[in-house]
């Protein structure tokens, strides 16, 4: 499969999560708290790039090399990267609960850049596993409120 038609597929399947996503939000969050803004937001922000990606792909010419083939489907280990990608978040899911929104987003973060990503330095890795994870918490759980899960095992919100 072409790296192009590999493209139209996940646009269109883009674009079908962001139709449910935009369903579920208006339907399930009743309007005037404001709480409803904020995922819709996301839902027709992931339509429009979803859009915009598959009128892109629609309209690019086929890829060919210049011995008219046509160029390859994948780079070697960019599914076993997806694959990391999805296991790593069924992981953060199951976490979440036992160790808290801070310590289970620390491991993640850390170990999608190992795992994934390759980076191997390890004040980047801290740094950005630490302060993604207190970043987003200051965000969502203080500033806007949002519930964030603390944690069964470990308790260490302020």
């Amino acid at each position: 499969m072409s790296p192009r038609v590999r493209d139209r597929i996940a646009a269109a399947i883009l674009l079908a999560v962001a139709v449910v996503w935009i369903g579920l939000v208006w339907w399930t969050i009743p309007a005037g708290q404001g709480a409803r803004a904020f995922p819709l937001f996301f839902g027709v922000l992931l339509a429009v790039l979803a859009a915009v990606m598959g009128v892109e792909k629609w309209r690019e010419p086929a890829a060919t090399s210049p011995d008219g083939e046509v160029a390859p489907a994948a780079m070697p280990g960019e599914l076993t990267a997806v694959l990391a990608t999805i296991g790593s978040l069924v992981v953060y899911g199951l976490l979440l609960e036992p160790l808290g929104f801070i310590p289970s987003t620390i491991l993640v973060v850390a170990a999608i850049m190992i795992f994934v990503l390759r980076l191997r330095t390890p004040i980047a890795i801290a740094a950005m596993a630490i302060g993604l994870s207190l970043g987003c918490y200051l965000v969502f759980g203080k500033l806007l409120g949002t519930y964030l899960p603390p944690g069964t095992w470990i308790t260490i919100y302020i």
